[in-house]
């Protein structure tokens, strides 16, 4: 946040960020994920269903042995806002990373490979953020699908 002048400012503090209108801006959702196929379907379904206008999922599997590039595959093959990036095993903080250093988004989402946004969330999160400029980030209550 700007001192003098209350505007939001870039990552690195340099620069003003545009926050346009409600629903304008592009969502990046990440998602980093390892071994977790029988997951990813419902997180990245979740994604899609949201109605948001301008969104890319970047899923980031980090050295899966399982049908995780797999499942992402075939979410890409039939929607282009779904991307692959494939890596080493090197942990979840390099695999966020990673999909933030592919995000094209003027929004950032990071979503567990085993979670699922609740409908409209995208939504209610961007709403949240241009009524409150010099929030960083929104959080949501989660419920639990199973212990």
């Amino acid at each position: 946040m700007n001192e003098k002048t209350g505007a939001p400012r870039s990552i690195d503090g340099s620069g003003s960020v545009s926050r346009g209108r409600l629903g304008v801006g592009k969502v990046s959702v990440i998602i980093p994920c390892y071994n977790q196929a029988r997951f990813l379907g419902e997180a990245i379904q979740s994604i899609l269903c949201q109605g948001y206008p301008d969104l890319e999922i970047i899923v980031v599997d980090d050295g899966s042995t399982d049908a995780t590039g797999e499942v992402a595959s075939n979410f890409a093959k039939e929607d282009p806002r779904v991307g692959l990036v494939r890596q080493e095993n090197r942990g979840l903080a390099a695999a966020r990373n990673r999909g933030l250093s592919e995000a094209g988004g003027e929004y950032v989402v990071f979503l567990d490979s085993d979670d699922r946004l609740v409908s409209g969330a995208l939504a209610v999160g961007i709403r949240e953020l241009e009524a409150n400029p010099g929030c960083a980030f929104v959080s949501g209550l989660c419920r639990k699908i199973t212990a």
